[in-house]
């Protein structure tokens, strides 16, 4: 395509094209008049910021970190020593299949106490889901069932472990 191929529309296109584009003066008071709003626009939200509370920032940043802080310390903890691993050890220390809920001398000093302070069995029926919070497979879509156990009491009332049969 040579400059003699050009449609007869296109050179009348551009002189109205340029008839319409403005001068030198127009687009300096456009652009002067942009700084203007500009500059007007940042000291609206430089003294916007110079009402706000400064300790509501440093509010807002601590209470972020703190909470990021207290997610990783978190999921470090449960990395490390997940639910459950604690009553499985003690639980195969003691070889009695009970597992334990409470501190591992507890139990160990229960089941040593003999006949001063014998400890008592009584059978119970748990609901499923609480197998989880011992550590052990659940199972969600029986949640709503109920699963045999024997419980370990002290004299006392208190629980202190659980031995699931079924």
């Amino acid at each position: 395509m040579s400059l003699d191929d050009t449609p007869a529309w296109l050179p009348r296109a551009r002189a109205e094209f340029a008839q319409w584009c403005p001068d030198a003066e127009q687009d300096a008071t456009l652009l002067a008049r942009l700084t203007q709003q500009l500059q007007a626009q940042e000291a609206r939200r430089r003294t916007a910021r110079s009402h706000e509370p400064r300790w509501l920032r440093r509010l807002a940043w601590g209470s972020g970190a703190l909470g990021a802080t207290a997610v990783l310390l978190l999921s470090a903890m449960l990395l490390l020593d997940p639910p459950g691993s604690q009553a499985a050890q003690a639980a195969t220390v003691a070889g009695s299949g009970f597992i334990p809920l409470v501190p591992e001398r507890e139990f160990r000093q229960a089941l040593a106490a003999g006949r001063s302070a014998a400890v008592w069995l009584q059978p119970a029926e748990l609901p499923r889901e609480r197998l989880a919070l011992l550590g052990l497979p659940f199972d969600a879509t029986r949640a709503g069932e109920t699963v045999r156990a024997e419980l370990m009491l002290h004299p006392s009332g208190e629980v202190l472990a659980v031995r699931v049969l079924n």
